[in-house]
């Protein structure tokens, strides 16, 4: 058995650290009755010869009395939380030093128990409950760390027709082939859909069966579930048309993307337009790209969706324009319909329409090497850092 971790089928490894005997022999009794976990109990009667214990390994928790004939205090937790920081620690008290137990809380223990008010029960239930906490918070910690790591880019378009799906099935693409990481591509336009059909992914599995299945949610089963490019980004398809009811009850949706979210670097979703399903997702975007194109009616709706985006709570700093389908003689440029939004374009894309039909009508789209998939390589490596490392 490692150090920190005990299968649920064996013994509990409880290195005891108390100097009093009657103490010590009262709580191995007490351990040996418990009905419950199994535990086997190691015994140091001061801090010195308890830390050469802990270092040999194989222990899955330590119960502390605060007061040791070679350490008082919170130093004696101080040492063993800088030698073993992933194993759970119980501080033993008196009756006069729960100022002291409450301070130990605060710096790492995960409880402490009264000499006087201890009972079998009480103390079984105390370190196995400080087991499951302390695998929780490892395990929390693990995701947070992880979470920001791995980044979430949302498309948003303005409003149909400027080319949403498009541009986030390229991006995909392109972050997936000049970074070498996985990439999720999820289809969350709920009223099209056409992501999976950019991409040739076809499979009768959704994002709402991974939502029904939560469950039974694993890698293996998670595999079966999206579609999985050898060249290009993973899809994981949704079925169209949800209902405003379905779409609005979008927790279980984000509980899929938290699951997903370690396997994957980079998630990219195309968001089709803003819907109940699209504002649930926006406090897990790292960033969110809005898709417009230069028509004046198009950029009064961007003027009006920013609004809306700032009311949902979304940061001003995640907020990315891009315009679409510039032709190269506009009378308005990209830079005068930042200005006249007050939001700065991140990127403006060339139109390709025509290209982009010829390369799909020959089965080459997403291999298209045309000026917009340029761009959209431009524009995906700089999002993920890599125009930086490439300078480097």
């Amino acid at each position: 058995m490692t150090s920190g971790t005990s299968l649920p089928d064996a013994a509990v490894r409880v290195l005891l650290i108390e100097n009093n005997p009657a103490d010590a022999g009262l709580v191995r009794s007490m351990l040996s009755e418990s009905h419950g976990a199994e535990f086997r109990v190691e015994w140091a009667k001061a801090l010195a010869p308890g830390m050469i214990l802990l270092g040999r390994g194989e222990i899955d928790m330590v119960l502390l009395d605060l007061s040791l004939p070679d350490s008082q205090g919170l130093e004696s937790l101080t040492a063993i939380r800088h030698a073993a920081p992933s194993i759970p620690v119980v501080v033993l008290t008196s009756l006069d030093d729960q100022d002291f137990a409450h301070e130990a809380v605060r710096c790492g223990a995960q409880d402490y128990l009264i000499k006087g008010e201890l009972t079998g029960g009480m103390l079984a239930r105390t370190l196995s409950y400080a087991m499951l906490r302390q695998r929780d918070q490892a395990r929390a910690l693990r995701a947070e760390s992880q979470a920001a790591l791995n980044k979430i880019a949302g498309f948003l378009g303005a409003r149909g027709g400027v080319g949403t799906t498009t541009v986030a099935c390229h991006f995909s693409l392109e972050l997936k082939q000049r970074s070498g990481v996985r990439v999720l591509l999820a289809d969350l336009d709920v009223a099209g859909g056409s992501a999976g059909f950019l991409m040739k992914a076809v499979s009768p599995h959704t994002l709402q069966e991974a939502a029904s299945n939560l469950e039974r949610l694993d890698e293996s089963y998670w595999n079966k579930i999206v579609v999985c490019g050898a060249d290009g980004p993973d899809v994981l398809l949704s079925r169209v048309s949800l209902a405003l009811k379905e779409q609005a009850n979008s927790e279980t949706a984000r509980n899929v993307f938290e699951f997903a979210r370690p396997m994957y670097p980079w998630i990219v979703m195309d968001l089709g337009r803003l819907n109940p399903l699209a504002v649930s997702l926006l406090p897990d975007l790292s960033d969110l790209f809005l898709i417009a194109t230069l028509e004046v009616a198009v950029l009064y709706e961007v003027k009006q969706l920013v609004s809306r985006l700032a009311d949902a709570g979304l940061n001003r700093t995640r907020l990315h324009l891009i315009v679409n389908q510039t032709l190269k003689h506009s009378d308005l440029s990209p830079t005068e319909a930042g200005k006249m939004l007050g939001v700065p374009i991140h990127a403006a894309l060339p139109e390709c329409g025509s290209e982009l039909s010829e390369a799909y009508a020959k089965g080459q789209l997403l291999n298209a090497k045309t000026e917009f998939r340029r761009q959209i390589g431009r524009l995906a490596e700089r999002v993920a850092g890599l125009e930086a490392k490439k300078s480097k």
